[in-house]
């Protein structure tokens, strides 16, 4: 194929529901599943999906590629289907629920430049790039943006908005010509009312793909082998946390250690006058309740949810068996509540205001 796949889908959409555009469609389609590159061929059949609504081969022909198996395949799995690759989300689903999937999914092109999401607006569709580079970017306290990474083909983003209607925490930017595959909340929940296994899919699809990332960057939890982290995620609650909650509360003794995903927490300190000190704010990735777990003390601060907040949960058993087996991160993390507890001894003590730079409660 010698033009971008974006051309060759809008060439097809021009030629209308042709009989040559039909065809065109669904042996591009085929061809690009059976090689192994299910997103474009995902991309491809939603447009011939456009012209032909009635169509089902080829929506079957990707379901019995590279749909979960069981037994409601309606055929034998094409040989070699084994060593194709997994889609993550779709490869979860089962025959039926996956073919739906492919039917709500929407192609978009975006030029260099081009906004797919914007900082601060409401979340309500995820991508997946198909074709093409973005950059993520973010404005920094001083309000200039700042390329955080860049992501190529194959990868998700905006998934939290299958989940939550959030505000959006960075902005993601066509580097150059783009591909990707949307994906609507609304469209999803329709699915997921008449398959229920579609809900607790996309739940755990976004609970690891935001575990898996703040695992592997957080300094505490980052020297953990692959497995070890595997294990770590299935011992995680998460939850959803309304803006205004407090997830712990000072003097109280902690029962469970946090994992912020996304949102932003308060860490307050009550003076015996009542008066209350707020230390800089908890963001995505930062851990706390570790100090009351592991010292036995109560909590030396409130936490409350600033905004709708992800959070990870490990209550105070598992956290125990948990860490039981592996001294290094218990070391790691009385490390972190130690040093946080001499940082607020000298900075109440000092009567000092808190800095941005300055360790978190």
């Amino acid at each position: 194929m010698s033009d971008p796949l974006h051309v060759r889908l809008e060439q097809l959409k021009a030629l209308g529901r042709t009989p040559e555009a039909l065809a065109t469609a669904e042996a591009l389609a085929t061809e690009l599943a059976r090689q192994g590159q299910p997103l474009r061929a995902i991309a491809v059949c939603r447009v011939l999906l456009q012209l032909e609504p009635a169509h089902t081969r080829t929506p079957e022909l990707l379901a019995d590629l590279y749909a979960k198996p069981g037994a409601s395949r309606a055929s034998a799995p094409t040989p070699g289907a084994s060593a194709l690759p997994r889609v993550p989300l779709f490869s979860d689903l089962a025959r039926e629920p996956f073919m739906a999937l492919i039917a709500v999914v929407e192609p978009r092109s975006f030029a260099p430049g081009q906004h797919l999401i914007t900082e601060g607006e409401t979340g309500r569709s995820s991508f997946v790039l198909v074709e093409g580079k973005v950059d993520v970017v973010r404005k920094m306290d001083g309000g200039a943006p700042r390329t955080l990474s860049s992501l190529k083909e194959g990868e998700f983003f905006g998934e939290i908005a299958l989940v939550s209607e959030s505000p959006r925490l960075a902005s993601v930017v066509a580097a150059q010509h783009v591909l990707a595959l949307e994906l609507h909340r609304t469209r999803v929940d329709r699915i997921a009312f008449k398959y229920a296994s579609v809900g607790d899919t996309v739940q755990a699809f976004y609970r690891d793909r935001l575990l898996t990332n703040v695992l592997r960057s957080h300094p505490v939890f980052s020297a953990l082998a692959p497995a070890q982290r595997e294990a770590l995620s299935h011992i995680f609650e998460l939850r959803t946390v309304e803006a205004g909650r407090v997830l712990i509360e000072q003097g109280q003794r902690g029962d469970a250690l946090y994992l912020l995903l996304s949102g932003q927490c308060t860490p307050l300190f009550r003076r015996p006058d009542g008066q209350e000190t707020a230390f800089p704010p908890l963001r995505e990735g930062d851990v706390f309740g570790e100090i009351s777990l592991l010292l036995g003390q109560p909590a030396t601060a409130t936490v409350r949810a600033q905004t709708p907040c992800h959070v990870l949960r490990l209550g105070r058993e598992p956290f125990e068996q948990y860490l039981s087996s592996q001294p290094g991160i218990r070391a790691a993390l009385m490390r972190l509540g130690t040093e946080r507890l001499l940082h607020i001894s000298k900075l109440l003590a000092g009567g000092r205001a808190v800095h941005e730079g300055d360790s978190r409660v």
